[in-house]
């Protein structure tokens, strides 16, 4: 793979997707299906005058018209909750803790786009590399993230989630809780606001505990409205996931995923592998298991 400076090229062919600057300086590549925008993934340069808004590179799930998304950028319930991102509170450097989550010690930097072939199956995605570094700028985690995904029927989305972590700071133990750490998604701020319509479908034989804790999975899938449209939302850890089965959280204004707290060796990157799959008409515990059945089976 051949790494590309910050916005050197305009147009990522081989990812299929283009790199744009908003009106108000937001950095962004749009990953295309069927002719419209799917995704979404914000790389804008860390501005301290604005640092909340910058702080975190993550990625949309856009509607399938194309045209706003239907997860969280900042603001609202949780600010530092977007899209689809990855972290823990406490990550730890030479036990100093630097919070990788909420951002506070901390930032996600985009640095280069990774030129790279399409994965069988896949229609659309790009690679990128975030440097995740102390505020005073030093990177103690560099990280090759690749977003790609497909459309199989108008109504569904595929999209697989890669993260290899490579440390640059010795031993990182990555730590944290399971609403505070892992690999998660928000949806759109809106749902905060009408939580009880918020539905989760979880495996057969897995457990919802006490503070919105699911044990036994290695999926959850969440119903949520957005702009008067519901979704289903599945989110899936395949089963050669280096932490093993994680545990899952699932809260009811709609930000969920998996949890497990590794060890980021200083010689040994850290390959993590998710798939999320966005539906427009509905699923039941069936279909949500078949799905993971044959990601499970692609591994």
């Amino acid at each position: 793979m051949k790494r590309l400076p910050a916005f050197a090229i305009a147009t990522l062919v081989a990812a299929g997707c283009a790199v744009a600057q908003s009106p108000v300086e937001h950095h962004y590549a749009d990953i295309p299906l069927r002719g419209v925008t799917a995704l979404r993934t914000q790389v804008t340069p860390l501005n301290e005058a604005n640092r909340e808004e910058t702080y975190k590179v993550y990625t949309h799930l856009m509607d399938f018209e194309g045209e706003e998304p239907i997860t969280k950028g900042p603001g609202g319930k949780f600010t530092h909750h977007r899209g689809l991102f990855i972290g823990w509170n406490h990550t730890l450097v030479d036990d100093e803790r630097y919070d990788t989550w909420h951002m506070s010690s901390s930032y996600q930097q985009f640095d280069s786009w990774v030129t790279a072939p399409l994965p069988e199956g896949k229609e659309a995605g790009h690679t990128l590399v975030v440097n995740w570094n102390k505020n005073d700028g030093e990177t103690i985690i560099r990280e090759t993230r690749a977003i790609y995904a497909a459309q199989p029927e108008d109504h569904l989305r595929i999209i697989d989630f890669s993260s290899l972590l490579e440390s640059n700071a010795g031993d990182i133990p990555l730590k944290g809780d399971s609403h505070h750490a892992g690999m998660q998604i928000r949806m759109h701020n809106e749902v905060s606001e009408h939580e009880e319509t918020t539905d989760y479908i979880l495996p057969e034989g897995a457990e919802e505990i006490a503070n919105d804790e699911v044990i036994g999975g290695w999926w959850a899938c969440a119903a949520v409205d957005v702009a008067d449209k519901r979704y289903w939302v599945l989110h899936m850890t395949p089963p050669d996931h280096p932490g093993g089965e994680p545990m899952y959280s699932i809260r009811r204004y709609a930000r969920f995923g998996a949890f497990w707290e590794p060890t980021l060796m200083a010689d040994e990157p850290m390959a993590l592998h998710f798939r999320i799959v966005v539906s427009s008409e509905p699923m039941d515990r069936d279909a949500c298991q078949a799905l993971y059945d044959a990601y499970a089976a692609s591994r």
